[in-house]
């Protein structure tokens, strides 16, 4: 099974750090964003990989090209395009089920059972999830006002998107053209062919200077 890797955005709000080098190349700690995902799917036996770039793309292909890792990479350059419209140039390469990552993001996903998963449903599908955590301390009260709970940033009963998608061949083929990422899932999501699997292990993301 392949892994596409998307690293194709701009990562506006990591700037000044993004002005020279794409988001992935951020350092956290002593080696990449990138190079940390990637180091974990090769662990679980992945060595095919295509990295979706864009945004200072060149860079990327630089970095690897001083890197010996024992791994097939190819680069799909699509400029500057949706999320999606990545995925749909990558066609031609991918010929079967493949997992699609976020290239600054990292979590010890259990990739084993989400494959699993996704085969026991046999839709075209499944998103990994992860559950929200409010940046805010939040006030409960009843009726009159008068306080009667307060939580500091709580885990709240909302799930989010962090990649580490399962997806069949055949879903490329409904991606339409100037298609948006959302467009697409909400098309997918009516037609009954998403799922989701929960994640509860280590999630970092990196999307501003403050949670680097």
């Amino acid at each position: 099974m392949k892994a596409l890797i998307l690293c194709g955005g701009k990562g506006t709000r990591l700037r000044p750090l993004t002005y020279d080098i794409p988001k992935p190349l951020v350092y956290l700690r002593v080696k990449p964003l990138l190079e940390y995902l990637m180091e974990y799917l090769i662990k679980k036996d992945f060595n095919e990989f295509v990295l979706l770039i864009g945004y200072k793309g060149h860079l990327i292909k630089d970095f690897f090209d001083k890197k010996k890792y024992n791994i097939k990479i190819e680069f799909i350059d699509s400029g500057n395009a949706d999320i999606i419209q990545r995925v749909y140039a990558a066609k031609d390469t991918v010929k079967e089920r493949f997992i699609l990552l976020y290239g600054d993001t990292i979590a010890n996903v259990d990739i084993g059972k989400l494959v699993e998963f996704h085969k026991s449903h046999g839709k075209l599908i499944t998103l990994t999830t992860y559950p929200m955590k409010s940046p805010f301390g939040l006030i409960f009260s009843n009726k009159a006002g008068c306080i009667e709970t307060f939580k500091e940033k709580p885990i709240l009963n909302y799930w989010m998107n962090i990649g580490f998608a399962i997806m069949e061949k055949q879903a490329i083929n409904y991606i339409s053209k100037n298609e948006t990422f959302i467009s697409f899932f909400k098309k997918m999501i009516s037609k009954k062919e998403v799922y989701e699997f929960k994640h509860k292990g280590v999630h970092i993301t990196v999307n501003n200077k403050k949670e680097k």
